[in-house]
């Protein structure tokens, strides 16, 4: 079975992270440039996305290991009894950042060297998204009612950078 949903999962975490389209942002980022922001279940289905109208597609060679590394931290994380899991690493010019909360992972793909701020803004995301829906994220299904809220609710961290 876990064969199977990395078998599906796999291709439309790359679809998502190679097109930045979705729920755009309304106006361009500052010193900070976000590519895109991805809210995953903690099953690794993808839930919402968004970007900004001006980020460019990312490269092929580059989106690969981008992809794993989401891949590896959404599968294999594990929700802790307190706080959340958080990871960074760094892809060339472009760096990753995820913060695992109990039902969701929040991730963004960007240029910048102020990774302290985006991860402060990604566990502030969490913590509230989560908050609002205590109770109601357990599945996919439930987690995806939720879709244009989440998206919504992630557009200002594009223009936060």
């Amino acid at each position: 079975m876990l064969d199977l949903v990395t078998l599906l999962l796999v291709p439309a975490a790359a679809v998502m992270l190679a097109l930045p389209f979705g729920m755009h942002s309304r106006g361009p980022s500052k010193a900070c440039h976000i590519r895109a922001v991805y809210l995953f279940h903690r099953t690794g289905e993808p839930i919402a996305m968004v970007a900004p109208d001006h980020a460019p597609p990312i490269a092929a060679e580059q989106l690969e290991p981008i992809i794993w590394t989401v891949r590896d931290f959404v599968e294999t994380s594990v929700p802790k009894s307190q706080g959340y899991d958080v990871t960074s690493m760094r892809f060339d010019e472009e760096a990753f950042v995820a913060v695992r909360g109990a039902h969701v992972s929040v991730c963004a793909v960007f240029r910048s060297a102020n990774v302290a701020a985006i991860r402060r803004d990604l566990v502030r995301f969490i913590r509230d998204f989560e908050g609002r829906k205590q109770g109601r994220l357990q599945t996919w299904e439930d987690a995806c009612r939720f879709a244009g809220e989440a998206a919504e609710a992630m557009s200002p961290l594009i223009t936060a950078g």
